[in-house]
């Protein structure tokens, strides 16, 4: 029984299972002290959060209550019932007024109010900057003190006084907050429904526009209501001064996710009037907020007085929420957070301890362990280098090497066989390679060569562009500017794929009849059917002379008025033949006139007596057997467009099912040969189908090459090769591709082959232009960006227009050229 045992490395297994011994005792480790720490860490924050919520709600509570205490108390005092005067120093109430805010800190101010309008506080200056700016207080201030009383003329007057620590007045301001009312403010209409003392939600002081929360009730005589004033920011500094840990924090948000309070962050969104708008948990700017507040108000009762866990952008929080007392009817919520981390901090320092151990077991396990398997397993690394010269083709000997273990000794035979094995059969692979190579390069370029054969329009255009194309494509190789840094042709697959996407860059034209490419007139197909006209029109002066002769011999007329109406149906007949031999030359734009001129030429006819269905192929059979075969003899115009001149189109798709994005027009037909039709062309010698069918060169091309299975490095050639006739802005065909689309080898195709066809001197048809004519005609397409400038501007500046006329152009093309006239910088 074989087994078939997989190997590796001796050395590297073993020093790999030392490695993964420790690597996972480590991680046991690991694993087991973080799950026994992090339970115990959030043990140990559970309580803190619990404590910290605790002490702080309770000191919040008994503020809250302490100053209820206060407000209740005060209320209850019967000289309280007393409406302020002028002075207002002497009412019974301001020294318990003053008393209160010199007890409580965080009292703003304390007041009364009374049905009757009147009104009087006192403002606690301590030491509050803002606060002395906003009332312009003079040094030494202590309280301000506000009156609203009625004079002995019964209206309505205030009064503010600035009070040292002594209760004296040194100094006054009379134009502050006139408008006041204390009866249309909220604390005062509220206390008329409630008979306790209770908190109003924040709001906007109206005198110094700060915010805050107003502990109320309506005095128990009757007649007015004594309120004292807490700042918000004093929760705001509490909470800041409230140390949970390293990066924890507390604040506060009501059941509504209104933020009420926080360390860093200002919740209040406006102060314009007296109701405030505080940020909701959702318009916070700190993420914890919005994540918890979100959380609180789907699960109350799950995150209230317990501590959680809670993800926030990827990081673990510990948070716990807890409610003041219900009692208070202050309907808020205190929050406290903290980072996981800032718990499990000695976690850390112990993996890293574990880490840097594990660190020097591995430092000292290792070099040993790879010592003592590579002295075990040295012909093993031999062979392994073995393999790696094969694997870079390198057949050469090498000394000679041996292993005592019987298993290695076997192999290292097996493997000086199978090396020599490989060093013959790699040698015919590369005869094969190169001979499979040239045969492919022979084939490419006699199918090239048969293009060019196939028709004197082409002349030898397959095989002067990938000339000239190789050339641009060396100068954008050796260029270091800019828009040509990265492009490089010094691979020899790369030169391959391109010199091959060059030479078959007109593959299609194999598809395309020689009668299309050649049409050197409009009625031209296989033959020129102007004969076929000029025949007619022969026939037409036969008729014309058998009418003279007939109408002579019944004696109709005077003989010599008869020949004077033959003769110029005569000139009538030859001018208009004249006319139509000129139009089928095609070298004028035909305007209207000339087309209607056409049409009235062809409603002349002729009588044909023998049948136009013998002696004629299948397919012409076909063609005229979709009509009715006609009675003869039969009258026709000279000129016709009749239904057997409509070639049907073999395939409706010829982009076959296009998968390759072509995006140009397909006429209906495949031809249509109508005279008519024809001759009414309107400029040049082709029509729609024949236009077509000479550009549908190029999608056989790209069909033809996307066909053929090149390797991975030619998988680019019929990208490369089917780009020549696009343009920059998309107004080319096949695929209406830009610029940013197509890549430099397939820009260069565009401009080789324009420039070679310009400048060719074996196509019958056309006069070869100068370089100057070339390239000025090409600077106009790059101006219309036709083509691409900076291959151009390279093009010029390379010299490579220069290099090929040497080589291919007849010595008068070459006249003198000044590039600057052309360089797009001369066009800007």
């Amino acid at each position: 029984m074989n087994l078939k045992v997989k190997r590796y490395p001796f050395y590297i297994g073993i020093t790999t299972l030392v490695v993964v011994i420790v690597i996972t005792l480590t991680g046991l480790f690991l694993w087991i002290s973080h799950r026994e720490s992090k339970a115990a860490a959030i043990h140990m924050a559970d309580r803190l959060f619990s404590e910290i919520n605790a002490k702080t709600l309770e000191r919040y509570e008994r503020t809250l209550e302490s100053v209820a205490v206060l407000v209740g108390l005060a209320a209850r005092i019967p000289g309280m019932a007393t409406a302020p005067e002028e002075a207002g120093t002497s009412h019974p109430g301001i020294e318990l007024m003053i008393k209160a805010l010199d007890f409580y800190d965080y009292i703003f101010s304390t007041y009364l109010g009374y049905d009757n309008g009147s009104f009087i506080q006192i403002v606690a200056v301590r030491d509050q900057p803002e606060l002395r700016l906003l009332f312009d207080a003079p040094p030494g201030a202590a309280y301000i003190l506000r009156t609203i009383f009625t004079d002995s003329q019964g209206l309505k007057q205030q009064r503010w006084r600035f009070l040292n620590l002594k209760r004296q007045v040194i100094g006054k301001i009379d134009n502050l907050d006139p408008d006041f009312d204390p009866r249309s403010r909220p604390w005062y209409i509220q206390a008329g429904k409630l008979e306790t003392a209770f908190f109003t939600e924040p709001y906007i002081f109206s005198s110094t526009k700060v915010p805050g929360i107003t502990c109320a009730q309506r005095l128990l005589s009757g007649g007015g209501v004594f309120g004292a004033d807490i700042t918000l920011d004093r929760f705001s500094i509490s909470l800041e001064r409230q140390k949970v840990s390293d990066n924890g924090r507390l604040f506060l948000f009501d059941r509504t996710g209104r933020v009420i309070a926080h360390p860093t962050e200002n919740p209040i969104k406006t102060g314009a009037g007296e109701t405030l708008s505080f940020l909701t948990g959702e318009e916070s700017a700190d993420p914890l907020v919005r994540a918890i507040v979100a959380e609180y108000r789907a699960h109350p009762e799950y995150l209230r007085n317990r501590t959680l866990e809670i993800m926030i952008n990827s990081a673990t929080y510990l948070v716990r929420s807890t409610a003041f007392k219900t009692d208070l009817k202050f309907d808020h919520i205190l929050a406290s957070t903290a980072p996981l981390a800032d718990f499990t901090g000695h976690i850390r320092r112990m993996q890293q301890r574990i880490y840097l151990f594990s660190g020097l077991v591995l430092l000292v396990v290792m070099p040993l362990a790879l010592l003592v398997s590579r002295k075990i397993s040295g012909s093993l690394i031999q062979l392994e280098k073995e393999s790696r010269k094969i694997q870079q083709s390198d057949f050469s000997e090498s000394k000679p090497f041996d292993s005592s273990i019987k298993e290695i000794h076997s192999l290292i035979k097996a493997f000086v066989l199978m090396k020599s094995t490989i060093r013959d059969y790699t040698a015919r692979l590369i005869q094969a390679k190169q001979e499979i190579e040239d045969l492919f390069t022979a084939v490419t370029e006699l199918l090239a060569g048969a293009i060019d054969a196939k028709s004197p329009y082409t002349g030898g255009h397959c095989k002067r562009v990938p000339v000239v194309a190789k050339m641009i494509a060396m100068a954008a190789h050796e260029s270091t500017d800019a828009p040509f840094a990265n492009f490089r042709m010094d691979a020899e697959d790369k030169r391959r794929e391109f010199e091959v996407a060059a030479w078959l860059h007109d593959c299609g034209k194999v598809t395309t009849p020689e009668h299309v490419v050649d049409k050197a007139t409009k009625l031209e197909t296989i033959y020129n059917r102007i004969h076929e006209i000029r025949m007619r029109f022969e026939v037409l002066l036969r008729d014309a002379e058998i009418d003279f002769y007939r109408q002579r011999l019944a004696g109709n007329a005077d003989g010599a008025c008869l020949e004077a109406q033959l003769e110029k149906r005569h000139k009538q007949i030859a001018d208009d033949f004249a006319f139509v031999a000129a139009c089928n030359i095609g070298g004028e734009f035909m305007p209207d006139e000339k087309i209607e001129r056409l049409e009235e030429i062809a409603a002349r006819t002729w009588v044909r007596h023998l049948d136009d269905r013998m002696g004629i192929s299948q397919d012409e059979t076909a063609l005229k057997n979709r009509q009715p075969r006609p009675t003869l003899p039969v009258v026709e115009h000279v000129l016709t467009d009749k239904p057997e001149h409509i070639i049907p189109r073999p395939n409706p798709d010829p982009f076959e099912g296009n998968t390759y994005g072509f995006n140009m027009a397909v006429p209906e037909n495949q031809y249509n040969l109508g005279e008519l039709y024809n001759l009414a062309i309107r400029k040049g010698t082709l029509s729609p189908e024949d236009r077509f069918k000479i550009n549908e060169h190029i999608i056989q091309t790209i069909i033809m090459l996307r066909r053929l299975p090149f390797p991975e490095n030619m998988k680019h050639v019929a990208e490369i090769a089917g780009a020549h006739h696009e343009t920059m802005i998309g107004n080319g065909y096949p695929r209406g591709l830009k610029k940013e689309e197509m890549s430099i080898p397939a820009r260069i195709m565009a401009i080789a082959d324009i420039f070679e066809a310009l400048t060719a001197a074996d196509r019958p048809y056309k006069k070869p232009k100068t370089l100057n004519e070339a390239l000025r005609i090409m600077s106009r397409m790059r101006n219309d960006r036709h083509i691409d400038a900076e291959l151009f501007d390279l093009f010029l500046q390379s010299g490579v227009y220069q290099t090929y006329a040497e080589q291919f152009l007849d010595p008068a093309q070459m006249d003198a050229v000044d590039i600057r006239h052309y360089l797009s910088s001369s066009h800007a």
